[in-house]
């Protein structure tokens, strides 16, 4: 019996060679690829997390299923997500995050910061960051020709990147910090259009209302940060599951030392079931005792060097001195932390020592006595306030300084 044979209504005539057929097929394959491609090029892969510490959020601008105006009903950020235009990413109290670029570029989002994806671009155009509160650090890939650009904006500045190594200080109501290495960066006070070359190891500060930047070098005892988040052997160390790093009596002879070089500190203990919550309630403690430091710091400042301040100076120096307290005390970061477990009971207990850099301080106090004008060259001690202030920040760096 003879079997019928199926005949395709796409084929007429002689069977296709299997050659010709494998060729056909190899073709279409490339180019279902390259449709794919375009599509996924189209769509944009964003930023990748690539590394997580602590508590890390992301708001979705595209799935807006949070209050962007509230970090804490943001989702959390997981390893290798990727960050579209628009989205922000917030770190909290404690914790980093790693983020690379579509062209390779890394940035390091240290505690306390938030960070939008302003614009992305892979290859020609600009990829922009909006540091809207916080420090980062970049390692930006060099860009030859006119191909391709990089940009962090503060509130008072925008940074444009051509390959180097940047960190960047913003913190909402004392401006920003910029320091280079190993390249050069354009730095444009918001407003001016006036830009200022800040080249290897050199940096600028901007403060609100700044119309031009003006470079200076690193001070030479600095020791520059990385795009690496902490190791696991300080993270070990900071969870205090495998070590602590030193013990209560020797966390209160830093703080000693710390107030003695002029540089305001608080320390708060914190006690719970689960390490976390300890670490929380450890660090708001901390920041309370910051903020009275801070107080005490403050008016002493305000009493030794400003003499017989009136009128409208007056008012401007009271306003400011009322301001720093708040503003310095919410640009704060966790300096040591010392962990004890007591595994009968299965409590946590965590000690935070919290600090103010010092040289948010004294751009605080710049900017009231810029504000003053004339009054401030008469009536405040400025010099010898801003040399206090320098002896402090030398001492944070050559003692204190964290990586």
């Amino acid at each position: 019996m003879q079997t019928e044979r199926s005949v395709s209504p796409y084929v007429v005539g002689r069977s296709v060679p299997l050659s010709l057929r494998l060729a056909v097929v190899s073709i279409l394959a490339v180019v279902v690829c390259a449709v794919f491609s375009a599509v996924s090029a189209q769509d944009g892969s964003g930023c990748t997390v690539k590394g997580i510490m602590g508590a890390v959020k992301v708001f979705s601008a595209k799935e807006r299923k949070a209050d962007r105006n509230n970090v804490s009903t943001w989702p959390a950020a997981r390893l290798n997500m990727a960050l579209r235009e628009h989205d922000v990413i917030a770190t909290l109290a404690e914790s980093e995050v790693r983020v690379e670029t579509p062209n390779g570029s890394e940035v390091r989002l240290r505690e306390n910061t938030v960070v939008e994806v302003a614009a992305l671009a892979d290859g020609a155009g600009t990829t922009k960051l909006k540091v809207s509160d916080g420090s980062v650090v970049a390692n930006v890939k060099k860009m030859t020709g006119n191909k391709g650009a990089f940009e962090l904006e503060t509130p008072t500045s925008v940074a444009a990147i051509r390959g180097t190594t940047v960190e960047l200080d913003s913190r909402k109501g004392s401006g920003t910090a910029v320091k280079t290495f190993d390249g050069t960066v354009q730095v444009t006070p918001k407003g001016s259009g006036k830009s200022a070359p800040v080249g290897n190891y050199e940096m600028t500060e901007v403060a609100p209302g700044q119309k031009n930047a003006k470079a200076r070098g690193v001070p030479s005892f600095y020791n520059k940060k990385t795009t690496k988040l902490l190791s696991e052997e300080d993270a070990a160390a900071l969870t205090g599951f495998r070590r602590v790093i030193l013990t209560m009596s020797e966390l209160e002879e830093v703080r000693g030392r710390l107030e003695g070089d002029g540089i305001a500190c608080g320390v708060g203990v914190g006690e719970a079931n689960d390490e976390m919550t300890a670490r929380k309630v450890s660090s708001d403690a901390a920041r309370t005792e910051l903020a009275k430091a801070m107080g005490t710091q403050v008016q002493r400042i305000s009493e030794s060097y400003s003499q017989n301040i009136g009128g409208e100076a007056k008012k401007i120096w009271e306003e400011g001195v009322r301001q720093i307290t708040d503003i310095s005390v919410r640009g704060s970061s966790v300096h040591t932390t010392l962990t004890q477990f007591n595994a009968d009971k299965k409590v946590f207990k965590v000690y935070s020592l919290m600090i103010v850099q010092p040289w948010r301080t004294k751009g605080l106090f710049a900017n009231i006595a810029d504000k003053m004008g004339e009054e401030a060259e008469l009536r405040v001690k400025k010099n010898e306030m801003m040399d206090k202030m320098d002896a402090a920040i030398q001492a944070y760096n050559t003692r204190y300084h964290d990586r």
